[in-house]
C-alpha cells in the first residue's frame, strides 16, 4: 500500500507550503493540510482475510497431504498417536495461511476495502480527522480561527474542521462545498498536491475577506504538508 508521503514529491510538498503561506498572508486562519496512508487500522478485515486463507489452507492439506499408511497396526489408543504428527502439521498450517492472510490484506489496500463497511470507514476518517485536529494544535490557536484540510488515501474519503469561529463565519454550507471540491477533484484523477492546492487558496480568499490578517497576527502553525505514514 503505497504511503501518504509518496503521493507527494518534494517539489509539490513545497508548492503546498508556499500556497499555505500566501493565503495565510490574507488571513489570520491558520491552515493546516495533512494527509494519511490510512485512518484506520481496520483489525477485523485482517480477521476475516486471515481465516479465509486458513480455511483455503486446511482444505488444501487435507486433500493433498500424503495420507500415513498405517498398514494392519493395531492400538487401544485409536489412532490418536499415530495421527499426531499430521494433526500438528494441519494446525501449524492453518496457523500460518492466518498469519499470511492477515499479513496480505495489511499490505493491500484494496483488500482490506473489501472486508470494511463504508460506515465504519467514514467513521475512522472522522474520527482521525478530530484527533489531528487536536494533536496538530489546529483548535488552540490564539484567535480560534484553525483549519484542517484532511485527505485519507485508503478509504478515499476528505475531511475539513474548522474552529468554532470559522464555523460561524463561513457556514457549514461554505465548509462542506470546499470539502465537496476536494473529493471532487481527487475523483477526477488529479493530482492529491493540486487538489489540496486548489482548496487552501479558496479557503484562504474566503477568509481573508471575514478574518482578514494584521499586522500583529503571527504564525502559530507549521506551513507543511503533514504526512502520517
Amino acid at each position: 500500500m503505497k504511503k501518504a508521503s509518496q503521493h507527494f514529491t518534494e517539489e509539490e510538498k513545497k508548492n503546498i507550503s508556499l500556497a499555505v503561506k500566501d493565503a495565510e498572508s490574507k488571513t489570520a486562519a491558520e491552515i493546516i493540510p495533512v494527509a494519511a496512508t490510512s485512518s484506520g487500522r481496520y483489525d477485523r478485515a485482517e480477521d476475516i482475510i486471515g481465516l479465509v486463507i486458513g480455511m483455503i489452507v486446511m482444505v488444501n492439506v487435507l486433500v493433498f497431504a500424503p495420507q500415513y499408511d498405517r498398514g494392519a497396526l493395531a492400538s487401544w489408543s485409536d489412532g490418536l498417536l499415530e495421527q499426531a504428527p499430521f494433526n500438528l502439521f494441519l494446525i501449524a498450517s492453518i496457523i500460518a495461511g492466518f498469519a499470511i492472510g492477515a499479513a496480505v490484506a495489511n499490505r493491500i489496500g484494496w483488500l482490506k476495502k473489501l472486508f470494511t463497511p463504508s460506515s465504519e470507514m467514514k467513521d475512522e476518517v472522522i474520527n482521525k480527522a478530530s484527533q489531528i485536529f487536536y494533536d496538530q494544535r489546529v483548535h488552540h490557536t490564539s484567535a480560534d480561527s484553525g483549519l484542517l484540510i484532511f485527505i485519507s488515501f485508503l478509504e478515499k474519503r476528505a475531511v475539513i474542521f474548522t474552529d468554532e469561529k470559522i464555523e460561524k463565519d463561513l457556514g457549514l454550507k461554505t465548509i462542506e462545498s470546499l470539502c465537496d471540491k476536494l473529493t471532487d477533484s481527487l475523483r477526477q484523477k488529479k493530482s492529491p498536491s493540486d487538489s489540496m492546492i486548489e482548496i487552501i487558496e479558496e479557503a484562504g480568499t474566503l477568509l481573508a475577506g471575514l478574518l482578514p490578517r494584521d499586522n500583529a497576527d503571527e504564525n502559530e502553525l507549521s506551513d507543511a504538508l503533514v504526512c502520517i505514514d
